[in-house]
């Protein structure tokens, strides 16, 4: 409204609910609205079958479980009121069962400079972390997912409208319109808690209160592109185009997902279990590339990058750091490991090369052989590496 008219000659509405709420609060504007649809809701649905794509675009492989952080901007928001929210979550999950991928609203950027934001959230790809350097990446990482954790943000409640349970980190109920889906959101939806988060993360479901919600996204599924193009030709006076409308396709997104610098592993039997922190009953495995030369210097483990001579890199590791029990790195078609023991081991055959050494590491504590195939679990994905291992 301006001074006391209507701006706007069409005011594009998703649902009936909304028209109904804007004859409440602003009646006259009501008489110039169009119910047609959600664009954007229509284009995510449109993409589930690329599903698989997106996954593997993002490096997530197998049945890894892909967890999808979002948060809108401001004080009230899941990254408002806990900006160390993402790098905690990741540091709790198992580094091969599970996947993470954070979605920030750009006004947070806006807010505090895009350079400081990307600062604060090192920890995070330190931690595993991939943060989406795109505003429209979010799209198809919702499809990705596995599950949401968010807030009151659209990004939340498309993630519900797609079937994906949702875990909520903030509820600023004063934030939205108490009559709104959203509001029913984050009345149903299940709160995020400190304890036992890899449970939640793997049993959270949809409430049916949720689900109803989530059908008053749009009243016209998939047919927001014919209504909105021919609206926009009518307003225009112009004839409609011959070709039917539609949207594209998203773009993969090009991303790369990092590898925590610092690993704890556990290894119980042939089980192999990661994490991107402190936990019990693990050893730590650090990459020569981290940040934190203490830890390199704690570290079980040291993992280097592929250098020309890696016999000589293995030694002399091994003898700059003197609380490193192995050493290993990549070497031709697959790795090489050397122990404080003088025992050289090389590898092939796995596609998680990085858990290998915790696996020599622990069978030379046991006092166990080396197999010339060594099966292993992580993530509930069954691997196996072959050994070669070279006396003297």
């Amino acid at each position: 409204m301006h001074h006391g008219e209507v701006i706007a000659e069409h005011h594009v509405l998703s649902h009936p609910e909304q028209l109904a709420r804007l004859r409440e609060y602003c009646p006259e504007a009501a008489d110039h609205a169009v119910i047609a649809g959600d664009s954007c809701l229509d284009r995510l649905r449109d993409a589930r079958e690329l599903r698989e794509s997106y996954r593997q675009a993002l490096g997530v492989t197998g049945e890894q479980t892909l967890v999808l952080i979002s948060s809108t901007w401001g004080q009230l928001s899941s990254y408002g009121s806990g900006p160390d929210l993402p790098a905690r979550i990741a540091r709790q999950l198992p580094l091969d069962e599970f996947a993470v991928v954070l979605a920030l609203h750009p006004n947070i950027g806006q807010g505090h400079y895009p350079w400081q934001v990307k600062m604060w959230l090192r920890d995070c790809e330190r931690a595993g972390v991939i943060v989406l350097p795109e505003e429209d990446l979010w799209q198809p990482a919702a499809v990705a997912a596995d599950v949401t954790i968010g807030d009151h943000g659209s990004v939340t409640y498309y993630s519900a409208c797609l079937g994906t349970p949702v875990l909520l980190a903030a509820t600023p109920h004063d934030a939205v319109d108490p009559d709104s889906p959203v509001a029913t959101l984050l009345h149903t939806a299940p709160a995020l808690t400190s304890e036992n988060l890899a449970d939640q993360l793997r049993t959270a479901t949809q409430p049916p209160d949720l689900v109803a919600a989530t059908a008053l996204a749009t009243s016209v599924p998939g047919q927001s592109a014919a209504l909105l193009t021919e609206l926009g030709y009518r307003t225009l006076n112009l004839p409609p185009p011959a070709q039917p409308a539609g949207f594209t396709a998203f773009p993969l997104p090009r991303v790369q997902r990092p590898e925590p610098g610092a690993q704890w592993v556990q290894v119980r039997g042939d089980e192999v279990t990661r994490f991107a922190a402190t936990t019990t009953d693990a050893h730590l495995v650090v990459h020569v590339d981290g940040p934190d030369p203490r830890l390199l210097r704690r570290a079980d483990i040291v993992l280097g990058d592929r250098f020309p001579d890696p016999a000589r890199w293995i030694a002399i590791t091994l003898a700059e750091f003197p609380g490193c029990e192995w050493a290993a790195c990549p070497a031709g078609s697959g790795w090489l490991a050397g122990s404080r023991d003088g025992l050289v081991v090389s590898f092939t055959g796995t596609d998680l090369p990085q858990a290998v050494p915790s696996l020599l590491y622990t069978r030379d504590r046991l006092g166990l052989d080396f197999p010339e195939q060594l099966p292993f679990t992580a993530g509930g994905r069954k691997h196996e590496a072959e050994l070669t291992v070279h006396y003297g």
